[in-house]
């Protein structure tokens, strides 16, 4: 059996709903977490957990990818892979489980950075940032993200004390 591995597998889903991502991660004592499990094949034990591992998806699931823990390049591809609202929900779950076996972070679209705590991520849209890259890019007067290449340099006496908006703004 695989140990220190992130699982994220398409775990059913509810009425109206085809299915949805879940998590689940075997530690390295070989012990079984259930990060977020939902819908009609939502994973909630280790022998369950095998078996999709080992049968690669099953009738319900046909969408399984195992991320070694370890490995900082499956972390990265994760984070990259993943839509970020998944990536800081799995973040924050390692963030709380607290193990000093197990090194989670997510990887900022921006700059790549990694981020190691939940408070220091952002998102928007389809776009995991680090707190400096958001911060950057972020318009103060219409408080949407907009990139730090539409941020520009205006007169405060204008624009409510801003001394930098975005160009929307100022057209």
């Amino acid at each position: 059996m695989k140990t220190n591995i992130l699982v994220q597998y398409d775990g059913g889903g509810y009425d109206g709903c085809i299915w949805e991502w879940n998590y689940f991660y075997i530690d390295k004592q070989g012990v079984f977490h259930n990060i977020q499990s939902s819908g009609c094949a939502g994973i909630d034990n280790l022998q369950a957990a095998t078996e999709l591992i080992d049968n690669n998806g099953n009738s319900f699931s046909n969408k399984v990818y195992v991320y070694d823990v370890g490995s900082e390049q499956d972390i990265i591809t994760f984070s990259n892979e993943s839509h970020p609202y998944h990536v800081t929900g799995v973040l924050q779950w390692f963030e709380d489980y607290n193990s000093p076996d197990a090194e989670f972070f997510a990887v900022c679209s921006e700059c790549g950075n990694h981020i190691t705590e939940c408070g220091d991520a952002a998102t928007y849209g389809d776009r995991l940032f680090c707190y400096e890259c958001y911060s950057v890019g972020q318009c103060p007067c219409c408080d949407e993200y907009v990139g730090d290449d539409n941020i520009v340099e205006v007169n405060p006496d204008e624009h409510n004390d801003h001394r930098w908006i975005c160009s929307d703004i100022t057209t």
